[in-house]
């Protein structure tokens, strides 16, 4: 059995550019949750996902630094990255994990792993958390299929789409958040300046990312209420919604035009 964590990451965000490389505390975004991933103790290698684009080289050449496995792949279609990162490292379950969520739980990602395995799931998704803690697992038979069969840009941009959106092929079962832990009205992903002005005040106030567990960050949320206004008017991404340069391919996913 053969787990592997696939981050994805791009420079080329529309809403906030460059924000996987943006510094917290002296360190680039995408380095905090690369270290707060190596706690887990159920994933056997990770890797990011980024594109073969030369606005993503600053990207390789950080993660190259510090010793960290890279691929580059498509630039908008995730899927057929994260089909061919689970193809090449021989993946039995995939975990999916966004580079802008540096707060990425390893426990509960631990605890998901465990759930799709005992329960030969094809998906398992984390509910209750606050946004930007839980991650995704997929059965790399249910990821394969998906590739060959997910026809809309929103299913291959997105990953998991086609998966959810077919309960009576896939398995797809949740793993719920302990009510402790149960904070959905909190917002730490970081898509807009103000999200990453939060994590920014987060990251200063309790100093080294990878040593919180969920206990410590939704303690430090609630002797702060005053900080969830900051993202509060912010709501999440449409899955429908997809990038733009999907116009330059047709309905055959061949490149037309950059």
């Amino acid at each position: 059995m053969r787990i592997v964590g696939i981050i994805q990451a791009r420079m080329g965000s529309k809403r906030f550019p460059g924000k996987v490389l943006a510094p917290l505390n002296g360190k680039p975004l995408l380095m905090h949750l690369l270290e707060r991933l190596r706690l887990s103790r159920r994933v056997d290698l990770f890797m990011v996902a980024t594109s073969f684009l030369p606005e993503d080289e600053p990207i390789v050449r950080i993660l190259r630094e510090n010793g960290y496995q890279v691929f580059r792949g498509h630039p908008i279609d995730v899927l057929d990255r994260f089909y061919k990162v689970g193809c090449f490292l021989g993946a039995n379950y995939i975990v999916r994990i966004t580079a802008d969520n540096p707060l990425t739980d390893p426990e509960y990602m631990d605890k998901a792993i465990l759930k799709a395995i005992s329960e030969k799931a094809d998906y398992v998704g984390c509910v209750g958390l606050p946004l930007g803690l839980g991650a995704e697992v997929i059965s790399f038979k249910a990821l394969k299929r998906a590739y060959k069969e997910a026809k809309e840009p929103y299913q291959r941009e997105h990953v998991t789409p086609y998966i959810n959106e077919n309960p009576a092929v896939f398995k797809i079962v949740y793993l719920n958040a302990e009510k402790r832990h149960r904070r959905e009205n909190i917002r730490l992903t970081v898509d807009y300046p103000e999200d990453f002005e939060l994590l920014r005040i987060i990251f200063n106030n309790m100093g080294d990312g990878k040593l919180w567990g969920v206990d410590e960050i939704v303690d430090f949320m609630d002797n702060h209420p005053e900080l969830v206004s900051i993202n509060a008017h912010i709501s999440q991404r449409s899955k429908f919604e997809v990038d733009e340069r999907w116009n330059n391919y047709d309905k055959g996913g061949q490149k037309t035009r950059w």
